[in-house]
């Protein structure tokens, strides 16, 4: 078998892991409550400010997405930790007192966006500051705060756009070679989140495992 045929196995492999990672194909995924032992569960509160904002969703769809994308990515160890705050019955504030890595970060805007079998349309903004052991980070990137988010005529349905507060616009595919690809002008410019993270205390909070 020639070379250049190989490595165009490899790649097509590699291109369906990585599909695979954040795209669920069953609804067996979605309703896994395996977990690992309690111990495995981190217990210290990490200071960050990851910060998702939902909008025009009703509060049993909200908590159906977050509960599926946690029993997909929790079956072998705890990857997301999400807090939902209930401001209204149409607004909702997630947090990771426990953090969450950039790449999952990404994986979970995408999901709320997308959920396996919830028809909802959701308005979905998260920031976050990235920092350089991120993934799929450039140097323009690193340390940013940035703006999260899926535009309304998105088809592609692997992805999310970023932007940079000096209004750098970024494409995250996930697919492979797809991540991190620099656009013309950002898909929406940035807006500085409208809620404090440090002004929640005292709300109605769900968490999730």
């Amino acid at each position: 078998m020639e070379i250049k045929t190989i490595l165009t196995i490899v790649g097509l492999i590699a291109t369906g892991l990585v599909i695979k990672s954040c795209v669920p194909t069953t609804n067996k995924e979605t309703q896994n409550t395996d977990r690992p032992t309690k111990t495995a569960k981190p217990t210290e509160t990490i200071e960050n400010d990851k910060l998702v904002v939902v909008r025009d969703v009703k509060p049993d769809k909200i908590k159906q997405a977050i509960q599926q994308f946690c029993n997909i990515y929790n079956q072998e160890s705890y990857r997301a930790l999400p807090e939902l705050t209930i401001i209204s019955d149409k607004v909702y504030v997630i947090t990771f007192p426990k953090d969450i890595d950039f790449e999952t970060f990404c994986y979970f805007v995408n999901y709320l966006h997308y959920p396996n079998e919830i028809f909802y349309k959701p308005n979905i903004t998260a920031w976050t500051t990235t920092s350089s052991g991120d993934s799929w980070m450039k140097d323009d990137i690193v340390g940013e705060k940035v703006m999260l988010y899926i535009p309304k005529d998105d088809q592609d349905y692997d992805n999310v756009y970023l932007t940079t507060s000096d209004n750098l616009g970024y494409k995250m595919g996930f697919a492979l070679g797809e991540a991190s690809q620099r656009l013309d002008k950002p898909r929406q410019p940035f807006q500085k989140p409208t809620i404090n993270i440090n002004k929640l205390e005292g709300m109605e909070t769900v968490n999730f495992e």
